[in-house]
């Protein structure tokens, strides 16, 4: 058994290590404040392997009362993380408690660590949630000030990979997300700054094509609630019901964006004037079996007089270069009903 006490710039407080504590030791920290650095950059698609993950996790226990990450104050963190209790079959590492909390958003999450064995890769499985008091505020703590304005609301699922429990390994991933985010606003900002959010601004679209919509998103989307579904497999993030509704319009979207080599294929519907009829189709859109192609068919087929406002695109390339391209639209039949 050891302690250290420490106080520098990065950190002030004290860590406790018992080596012969559990197979892979206890390792107990109190910090008053902790600085880390900034990752190094590294290209999109360049990860770390996820053969290189540790054979062996500590018991944790950790509280850092003032976090900062790359000059970011993101808050307090809890860390409560033990292993299997002697006498189950396997071995793993369960993180019991990871908690993350600012005036502005709390991150919860909980989940267990299998090590490698018998040629299988190690593999980290959580389930967190992300209630959000006020995403815009959140967005600036991580260095991105001036996207969002407001937004409450919750973002949450579960997520497993391979290698590491501590570092989430993109090429590997998969997983289910939700999101439930209401009443806020786009706000004017650089799109590469922002990145895929720019895309949900819809601020790409008028500034790139001569389009009509320039009275709606002149001074950033004001929405009332941002909705969907997202299923993550090996890295690639796909929805079909992922929505944005606003008071003068709302935006529709599906398709699919690669976390590891940060790129997007993605199919936008923007529907204007927003009436009683319209509000209804964009809620059922809620509906994970409800793509844009229904959709489109059922509007069309209720609201004939949408027609003519309502622009589709194509948006691909790069999260930070986004490639936006008006495509015309053809209006699908309407699903038989029995």
């Amino acid at each position: 058994y050891w302690r250290v006490l420490a106080s520098a710039d990065q950190f002030a407080g004290y860590v406790d290590w018992r080596p012969a504590a559990g197979p892979a030791g206890s390792l107990r920290a109190r910090f008053s404040r902790l600085d880390l650095p900034a990752a190094p950059d590294t290209p999109a698609g360049a990860q770390t392997p996820a053969a290189d993950a540790p054979r062996r996790m500590p018991a944790l226990d950790l509280v850092v009362d003032r976090l900062t990450l790359a000059g970011h104050a993101l808050g307090r963190l809890e860390i409560d993380a033990a292993h299997a209790p002697a006498g189950e079959a396997a071995a793993f590492w369960r993180l019991q408690r990871l908690r993350l909390s600012n005036p502005a958003a709390v991150l919860s999450a909980s989940g267990r660590w299998q090590p490698a064995a018998a040629g299988a890769p190690a593999r980290m499985s959580a389930d967190f949630g992300l209630e959000l008091a006020d995403a815009g505020a959140l967005l600036e703590r991580f260095g991105l000030p001036g996207v969002v304005q407001g937004g409450k609301g919750r973002l949450g699922g579960e997520l497993a990979w391979s290698g590491s429990p501590l570092v989430p390994h993109t090429p590997t991933m998969t997983g289910r997300l939700y999101l439930d985010v209401g009443a806020g606003r786009f706000l004017k900002a650089d799109p590469g700054a922002a990145r895929l959010l720019s895309v949900l601004s819809l601020q790409a679209l008028p500034r790139r094509l001569a389009l009509d919509f320039r009275d709606v998103f002149q001074e950033g989307f004001m929405f009332e609630d941002v909705r969907g579904d997202i299923s993550v497999a090996y890295g690639v993030a796909r929805t079909n019901n992922l929505r944005l509704r606003g008071l003068q319009a709302a935006a529709l979207m599906e398709g699919q964006a690669d976390l590891t080599h940060e790129t997007q294929d993605l199919r936008v519907l923007v529907v204007p004037e927003i009436n009683a009829g319209t509000a209804s189709l964009v809620y059922a859109m809620i509906n994970p079996a409800v793509g844009l192609g229904t959709f489109v068919a059922q509007l069309f087929l209720r609201q004939p007089l949408m027609q003519a406002g309502t622009r589709e695109f194509r948006v691909t390339g790069t999260w930070d270069e986004p490639q936006v391209e008006r495509i015309a639209r053809s209006v699908e039949p309407a699903p038989a009903t029995q």
